[in-house]
């Protein structure tokens, strides 16, 4: 399957470049690789292998019961496989490696002159920094502490990842906390340095089209979710963030951080290829899902009207009218007795989807937590979402007029359904506030079925994932050190720094 994955990249490398190759001698044979495919490798990666079936509809969509599995349920029951916690691990590693050796072209002389002809050579280093730190954030958010290494601490020998040409085989793990503070001044960093008078990548850039503004409110954006992150923990370094960030972050979903796939079966996203190249089923949508979109739970039970985004985000199966979702967590023969059960949206299967990896809507529902839950900032998240996904703005309007006032578990549950299709930040979210408070739990009981985990000694919704095994294995001693870092040691309940809820 990761085979088939890889050619998937590559042509779609072949599709979306168009890069001109004159300083090669031998086309055939290229010396050095252009930047901007090494870009476009590592956009391609962190939209598909961070979101496919294994990691996302398997992992993460259903840790944050938006998905639940019809016919494989272990996973729901939190007994990852092998395979899902290598990727998750092992992904995110592949992209900050082409992204590091793109900084090496962009700062090498030798290099440098031939790389900008594919963009500003100091703008493709700025805008290589702020997707490691995106990428990052994500290791840290999944497992804790990890291997780390930082552009602006590049001399820092603790900061042991990404340096095999130096020989660390068995890089040290950095601590969560520090790596989060070195995220912060890192995106900060990339974003002062970032020209705009000038294009960052010519061509390869399928987030931005080499937008360098853009760039600057990613990076600003990423700020803003990492302080909110923090913000239970350490509220004066995320207040700080958030004063600095704030004015220059996303402020529509014009800015919205997008990748959009191909618009056929070897280019196309994801699901295009579960559901239609591979024509599986396994995945539906999860009841505590629908159920809070049909206010049936939660502190919108008295809208009489469903939330109009339950159509956008599922489709109905063999004529049925309503979006029938399967409980969570119950195991295979509860699962597997729903009829009728509905589907992804046409919108998500088809092959050019728009993969968002960060929103305008999470960016409001930031704001109005930091401005103590305020109102304007809570109703602006709530269409900016609903517009993202096609709902006309009188539906938009009349499902808002209806809403309750902002306050914590409002502004909360709506931040949830607005984060659909982003399953470890729902998941983070979760872990960090608690919201919502409509998800199945260990212990909740479906009729004469409980909800009972399969990981020993795990008795609520995981608070990270542990560790993979190859790190047991060639890593030893640097995993030692680091699970000792938990005080439940390197498993499914140890919390991560941030999580004080």
């Amino acid at each position: 399957m990761k085979k088939i994955k890889y050619i998937f990249a590559s042509l779609l490398l072949s599709s979306f470049l168009a890069c001109d190759t004159d300083y090669i001698n031998d086309p055939d044979n290229p010396e050095i690789a252009p930047s901007t495919q090494l870009v476009t490798s590592a956009q391609f990666n962190l939209a598909y292998e961070l979101n496919d079936q294994w990691t996302g509809g398997r992992g993460m969509l259903g840790f944050a019961q938006y998905w639940a599995g019809e016919f494989y349920t272990d996973e729901n029951r939190y007994a990852l496989r092998i395979s899902q916690i290598d990727d998750l691990w092992q992904e995110p590693y592949l992209i900050l490696t082409d992204l590091k050796k793109v900084i090496e072209l962009n700062e090498d002389p030798q290099t440098a002159v031939l790389m900008s002809a594919y963009g500003d050579n100091n703008n493709q280093i700025q805008a290589s920094r702020i997707m490691m730190a995106f990428t990052f954030s994500k290791l840290v958010d999944t497992f804790g502490n990890v291997p780390y290494w930082s552009y602006g601490q590049k001399d820092n020998t603790a900061f042991e990842a990404l340096r095999l040409e130096e020989g660390i085989n068995s890089p040290a793990y950095t601590d969560a906390e520090t790596i989060y503070e070195d995220l912060l001044t890192e995106l900060l960093d990339a974003a002062n340095k970032m020209d705009s008078s000038k294009t960052v990548f010519n061509s390869g850039d399928n987030i931005y089209g080499g937008e360098p503004t853009l760039w600057v409110k990613f990076a600003h954006s990423i700020r803003l979710r990492l302080a909110n992150h923090i913000y239970n923990y350490n509220n004066a370094l995320a207040m700080t963030v958030f004063n600095e960030s704030n004015s220059k972050a996303f402020n529509s979903n014009a800015d919205n951080a997008t990748f959009k796939y191909g618009t056929d079966d070897i280019t196309g996203g994801p699901w295009h290829n579960a559901f239609t190249v591979e024509s599986r089923r396994d995945f539906a949508p999860a009841l505590s899902f629908t159920d809070l979109l049909y206010n049936r739970v939660g502190p919108f039970s008295a809208i009489t009207e469903e939330d109009p985004r339950v159509t956008k985000y599922f489709d109905t199966r063999l004529g049925t009218t309503e979006i029938v979702g399967i409980p969570y967590g119950f195991g295979n023969a509860v699962a597997r007795a729903v009829e009728n059960e509905s589907i992804p949206s046409s919108e998500i299967i088809k092959p050019d989807y728009n993969q968002i990896l960060l929103s305008y809507a999470e960016m409001e529902f930031i704001r109005s937590e930091f401005k103590g839950w305020d109102q304007t900032n809570y109703e602006n998240g709530v269409k900016a979402s609903m517009e993202s996904w096609g709902v006309p703005l009188s539906d938009a309007d009349n499902y808002v007029a209806m809403l309750p006032v902002a306050n914590e578990e409002n502004v909360l549950t709506q931040k949830y359904i607005a984060l659909y299709m982003d399953g470890l930040e729902a998941w983070t979210e979760y872990r960090r506030t608690g919201y919502p408070n409509t998800l199945s739990v260990p212990g909740d009981t479906f009729g004469s079925a409980t909800f009972t985990t399969l990981v020993p000694g795990l008795n609520t919704i995981p608070n990270r994932v542990s560790y993979p095994q190859k790190e047991q294995l060639l890593n030893r001693s640097n995993w030692d050190a680091a699970r000792q870092g938990f005080s439940d040691g390197d498993t499914m309940i140890s919390k991560l720094f941030w999580d004080v809820n």
